[in-house]
């Protein structure tokens, strides 16, 4: 049994990172769960999931194993842009100072060794392209890449206070965001495949673990917004996704295709139709994150830090937005677009605040904490 799969979910903090830092999530076959309702977990074919099926059963573990290593790389940067002590220290300089082919962090203390040297994460969202065509498709990872890239170098070295433009705050929440961004492109973009390999990839990309107990990266956002806001998002993705494994192996069953890679010529429309029914549910998830940030800025809350948060979650939703200013004649774009400056005085938040309850009817004033 590998190193991974050897990882024990009860050993310590979110991952286990505290006692297990180059572990993984493990899969659902090194995982003692109740309630699976077949052999290989997997609820209905219909995509529904089961009440008491909660856990997944990777088609190869080997599969996930690195983007569940990258989500564990996330969270530990998460952690690092979270202590109240983050420092120029913690960012360890820019990304050449490392090596990019590296699997294992030379310096697990500093934010661009975990970036540039866990499980080839930079390499990975250098290439990251996005399917959403009208969201910086094929340049979308190169972006995030020089952002992320460039925050290190810069809080390396700044004397800007803490919180402030330039600041260790600010640059930390432009490289943690940035990544949520990468993990969503990921995501999303599997849904597309039509192979097994990359079912998988997708499952680990969200960041649950697989036996459904713990939440990091994406799964971990989700979790976040629905205790803030009240939702149940959380509980409408995860047996969706749980579902879409059913459907993806009935579809390549019937075309004879029993390979880790081989693909489907064509999506059956049960697999295309999840995917833009969870991507709207993601999408909700990203415009409450929206909102909340701005409620932090309205409270004066590190305003010009709140900032640098609600940067990556607009760039992720305005094409939503973009979309609905067309088909509607409303200017939604440009109230919300101020958030990619870094002059609180410039956003109003409550025109913000209008904004995403007119394009997906959520009232985030009255919904979240």
């Amino acid at each position: 049994m590998s190193s991974l799969t050897r990882f024990s979910l009860a050993a310590g903090l979110v991952f286990g990172l505290a006692a297990c830092p180059d572990s993984a999530p493990s899969s659902t076959a090194d995982a003692t769960a109740t309630g699976d309702t077949g052999a290989d977990g997997a609820p209905a074919a219909d995509g529904s999931g089961t009440a008491a099926t909660t856990t997944y059963k990777p088609f190869d573990q080997a599969n996930a194993d690195p983007y569940s290593l990258r989500v564990v790389a996330y969270e530990k940067i998460k952690a690092i842009v979270g202590d109240a002590k983050l420092d120029a220290s913690m960012f360890g300089g820019g990304c050449d100072k490392y090596n990019p082919a590296a699997t294992t962090p030379s310096d697990p203390t500093k934010l661009g060794s975990l970036y540039v040297e866990s499980a080839t994460l930079q390499t990975s969202v250098k290439k990251r392209k996005d399917k959403h065509a009208d969201n910086a498709g094929a340049d979308l990872g190169a972006l995030i890449d020089a952002q992320v890239c460039a925050s290190l170098a810069a809080g390396a070295t700044t004397t800007a206070a803490s919180d402030a433009a330039g600041g260790v705050q600010w640059h930390g929440q432009l490289i943690q965001k940035g990544l949520l961004h990468y993990f969503y492109a990921a995501w999303y973009g599997y849904f597309f495949s039509g192979n097994r390999k990359d079912w998988d990839e997708l499952m680990a990309a969200y960041g649950k673990s697989f036996d459904g107990k713990v939440d990091g990266g994406l799964a971990g956002l989700v979790a976040k917004r629905d205790a803030n806001c009240g939702t149940t998002l959380a509980k409408d993705i995860w047996p969706k996704l749980l579902g879409g494994k059913a459907i993806l192996e009935a579809a390549l069953a019937k075309q004879g295709l029993t390979g880790n890679a081989d693909k489907l010529t064509t999506l059956p429309p049960e697999m295309t139709a999840l995917a833009a029914e969870l991507d709207s549910k993601m999408q909700q998830v990203f415009a409450l994150s929206l909102g909340h940030e701005f409620q932090e800025i309205a409270a004066g809350k590190s305003a010009v830090v709140k900032l640098a948060e609600a940067r990556a979650f607009w760039r992720i939703v305005k094409p939503r937005v973009a979309a609905f200013d067309k088909a509607k004649g409303t200017k939604h774009v440009e109230t919300l677009d101020k958030v990619d400056q870094d002059d609180p005085a410039k956003v109003d938040t409550a025109a913000g605040l209008a904004a995403i309850k007119a394009v997906w009817g959520l009232d985030v004033a009255a919904l979240c904490k």
